[in-house]
């Protein structure tokens, strides 16, 4: 259990490098003359998407943390 909950941690890492990285360029893309407005867009959903999992999951680990900490009497 453990480990699937570290490795879910990794996978939140990736999913905000992936947010840092449309970000990044979506920002190079506003920065031109002419806008390729077919990859803002993807750029957009792509953000979105990510900042859900990031979101879904730190939630997900949070109610564990809760969990644990109520169960345990370590509040």
């Amino acid at each position: 259990m453990a480990n699937e909950r570290l490795r879910s941690l990794e996978d939140v890492e990736k999913e905000i490098a992936m947010v840092l990285q449309c970000a990044g360029n979506t920002v190079l893309e506003l920065s031109k003359d002419k806008h390729n407005a077919s990859f803002l867009e993807r750029q957009m959903l792509q953000f979105q998407s990510s900042i859900n999992r990031v979101e879904s999951e730190l939630n997900s680990q949070i109610c564990y943390l809760t969990q644990i900490i109520m169960r345990d009497g370590l509040h």
